[in-house]
């Protein structure tokens, strides 16, 4: 039994007040986390502080920063394993997508560090031939950062390094449902030589410990990808300071099937676009739109591929999705689909947890199909975060780029067509930061990831992402050597 504690100022810290951390496919205990509070989170925004204006990170030469963060992805790869077992018992990772996003960690501190000389500005004309315009992008200080349970340590990643690549220092605080991998990072960073202060990790609680990073006073800028819900109050407690936001919100993104679209690939579009993780999965195509044509047809084939899909124990290779986070998520998950059969969904398939000697007392939930949902019925406008497919009519392409756009979300959307003309069309009127025609979920670490309307604000990944991490100055010079005119003279 492991004890996870806090990272402060390059060193590990505390212990004294923990809470457990639970492994989702056993329902069993898996270690223990240090329980921050307000204490440990001024902690580590001072000495992040300290290392931003006294220690010197932001004028250490890019170059330098960039070696330092490839030094953490070498470090990275070399605990690969140790790293992805640990993501399989305290994420419910399944063995392949925890080997696979250990790399794309490992892949995200490489690119930001390609990255750390490219925090270009402009040059701007100007009538005068004696005056000189230009913009700058310079570090914005101490980053907060506060990451979910869905995808822990690619997160962790995808936030942490282009920060650090700007120049930043940052404090972050993992969710307390899966606080493991956050707990390892302290020692690769010091393995890479990352200085003391540069990035801190402070584990607990949102309602303590992340509350209190959101609140503080002593941080230029706070990250945070979560629900709307949750978003919103960290937006409310930035605001008391006027700190600078970026959140990464939720979802409930539309897939368009249109009878046009090549079968196997639409097929694969909308259970991939739904299940990726059991879908817990901001941006998962939990609305799917077909057309009213091939519509019975397409969710019959669906729901085979859907019963076909093997639920069990994540660290078997063979395993196609594994738990729920937890019990809580999954009665939630229940209640929603009960309430979609009470508003007149049928289940074609699914619509159960799965239960029985082989998953013990794990929170696993099978693979759910419902038909004949309507866009007004709450398992079509609610963020489900589950492997649960909403499946909606439409009879022409109009209507289901209005069914589509009728959400408060506008994280991702896609559409399956062979109509190019179609889909530059769909590509321009869905209101959606991320679109995908013919596939789903696919996401790039040199791509910008954004959510409109109530999916958040801001861009993460690439070059976007890291010049969201820094602030835009304006420049003005007279090189004429002439005093200003001054009125009255």
């Amino acid at each position: 039994m492991k004890t996870y504690r806090h990272f402060i100022n390059g060193r590990y810290e505390g212990g004294a007040r923990t809470f457990e951390t639970q492994n989702p496919a056993t329902g069993r205990r898996f270690g223990l986390a240090a329980r921050g509070s307000k204490r440990e989170i001024g902690m580590a925004v001072d000495a992040a502080r300290a290392a931003f204006e006294k220690a010197g990170w932001a004028d250490l030469d890019g170059r330098l920063r960039g070696e330092i963060l490839r030094r953490v992805a070498r470090a990275i790869r070399s605990r690969a394993d140790e790293i992805a077992a640990v993501e399989v018992a305290d994420a419910g990772k399944t063995v392949g997508d925890a080997r696979a996003e250990v790399e794309i960690a490992a892949q995200a501190w490489d690119y930001y560090a390609d990255l750390t000389q490219s925090a270009v500005g402009t040059v701007n004309s100007v009538p005068s031939p004696d005056q000189f315009d230009y913009t700058i992008r310079q570090p914005m200080g101490v980053i907060g950062i506060i990451i979910p349970w869905n995808f822990p340590f690619v997160l962790t990643a995808l936030k942490l390094a282009p920060a650090l690549a700007a120049g930043n220092t940052a404090v972050l605080k993992p969710a307390e449902e899966t606080p493991a991998t956050a707990g390892l990072l302290g020692a690769l960073l010091n393995e890479a030589g990352v200085p003391p202060g540069v990035a801190n990790i402070v584990l607990g609680t949102g309602e303590e410990a992340g509350a209190a990073l959101a609140q503080s006073g002593g941080l230029d800028k706070l990250v945070f990808t979560g629900s709307t819900e949750v978003g919103s109050i960290v937006m409310s407690s930035a605001a008391r300071n006027i700190t600078d936001v970026t959140l990464e919100l939720g979802g409930k993104s539309a897939n368009i099937i249109c009878a046009d679209a090549d079968r196997e690939q639409a097929l694969a579009s909308a259970a991939f676009g739904c299940l990726l993780h059991s879908g817990q999965c901001c941006c998962a195509g939990t609305r799917l739109l077909v057309e009213d044509s091939i519509y019975e047809a397409f969710l019959e084939e669906l729901a085979r591929r859907f019963e076909r899909v093997r639920v069990g124990n994540p660290a078997d290779p063979r395993t196609h999705l594994g738990p729920i986070i937890s019990e809580r998520q999954l009665k939630r998950i229940e209640g929603c689909v009960a309430s979609g059969v009470r508003e007149g969904v049928q289940i074609l398939t699914g619509g159960e947890r799965l239960s029985g000697p082989a998953k013990g007392k794990g929170f696993f939930y099978r693979p759910t199909l419902l038909g004949g949902a309507r866009n007004d019925m709450k398992v079509s406008r609610e963020e489900i975060f589950g492997p649960v497919l909403t499946c909606i009519r439409f009879d022409d392409f109009d209507e289901a780029i209005a069914i589509a756009n009728d959400s408060p979300y506008g994280l991702a959307a896609g559409v399956c067509t062979r109509d190019l003309a179609k889909a530059h069309h769909a590509a321009r009127r869905l209101q959606a930061g991320t679109v995908w025609v013919n596939t789903f979920n696919g996401l790039a670490i040199n791509a910008p990831f954004l959510g409109w309307k109530q999916s958040g604000i801001g861009v993460e990944r690439g070059v976007e992402g890291l010049h969201d991490h820094m602030r835009l100055k304006h420049v003005r010079m007279d090189l004429s050597g002439k005093p200003l005119a001054v009125y009255g003279e």
